[in-house]
């Protein structure tokens, strides 16, 4: 179900997996600082409206740096959200923009390391895919 879509991101959710999907657009080269903290506030809604446990962001479009700022927003921030709205996994599809892919690692490395949930990388969506998957009951994913 398509929970939220701008020119930047489209977000969905799917119920049955608990599993927030979201890609960006590569719009976001024109991203301004104060935008992009209102794009990721729509990813805490979802991630809090529905307690998702589970989000594979591509990120394969994504062209706008991150700054220190930002990251220090999103580790105090962004990440407390999602570790209480229940966050275990976070599959990153990695962009193709290399100084944007060292921003958005830096951000999820976060400063004080207090994010309890997993994060992996990945080329493709598939792999990504496969690793949320093997975490899910198996009642799910015979659906």
């Amino acid at each position: 179900m398509e929970f939220y879509k701008s020119a930047y991101q489209t977000i969905n959710f799917d119920k049955s997996k608990s599993l927030l999907s979201k890609s960006w657009s590569s719009k976001t080269e024109d991203l301004e600082a104060d935008v992009f903290q209102e794009e990721i506030s729509k990813i805490i809604e979802c991630s809090e409206t529905n307690q998702v446990k589970y989000i594979l962001d591509d990120t394969r479009d994504f062209s706008f740096t991150i700054t220190i700022e930002l990251q220090s927003w999103v580790d105090n921030e962004v990440f407390p959200r999602f570790i209480a709205a229940g966050l275990k996994k976070y599959a990153i599809i990695v962009s193709k923009e290399f100084i944007s892919q060292l921003s958005i690692e830096q951000t999820m490395e976060g400063e004080k390391g207090t994010q309890t949930f997993e994060v992996q990388y990945f080329d493709n969506t598939e792999e990504a895919s496969q690793w949320i998957e093997s975490s899910l009951p198996s009642s799910v994913t015979a659906s």
